[in-house]
């Protein structure tokens, strides 16, 4: 019912025309402070091997319940006017029964991710578990730790790339000056 309403609006593919910056760095997190997966999270994206730096804002919320959708929602909407212009907003919420997922299905909670200005990501659930929330999100992974690497890889990709160029200008510049010696 509750796709069936969001298909009917417009608002399923509402996130996926939202561009993502290359080099994403102002991160804002929905999730309970006390959360493992948000600790997980946090360790795997700010600790990292290659030195790259985030700035991470906690908005929390609640990840269960009957109040978690209006309290998800708010959280989004505390992301969007914060002064902060952040690249991305993220869920994280670890696995749980279906019980206490049956929120990332609310149609409330899925139109104010679909309708909200800033790219939003989901990292809910286990492997098996697939909610409306995932599929209104610009993108969906299945836990926190997947979700830091989705953003290590962009500068990963990124500091590829530079090095690449930094080869090719290595070697036409040795190219030029053989040329120039002859």
């Amino acid at each position: 019912e509750t796709i069936a309403r969001l298909t009917e609006d417009g608002s399923m593919e509402l996130q996926r025309t939202l561009e993502l910056p290359l080099l994403p760095y102002r991160l804002a997190v929905i999730s309970a402070d006390t959360a493992a997966g948000y600790g997980d999270f946090c360790r795997h994206l700010l600790e990292n091997s290659y030195g790259f730096h985030f700035s991470v804002d906690l908005f929390e919320a609640a990840m269960q319940g009957a109040s978690a959708p209006a309290s998800i929602s708010d959280a989004l909407d505390a992301v969007q006017a914060s002064p902060v212009p952040y690249d991305a907003a993220l869920i994280l919420r670890g696995g749980g029964s279906e019980l206490d997922l049956a929120c990332f299905d609310d149609y409330g909670l899925c139109y104010s991710i679909a309708h909200c200005g800033v790219p939003v990501f989901t990292a809910i659930g286990h492997d098996r578990d697939y909610h409306v929330a995932d599929m209104v999100a610009h993108t969906f992974v299945k836990t926190p730790t997947a979700l830091a690497d989705v953003f290590l890889d962009c500068y990963l990709s990124e500091d590829e790339r530079i090095a690449s160029y930094s080869t090719r200008l290595r070697l036409a510049f040795r190219s030029r000056v053989a040329q120039m010696e002859s």
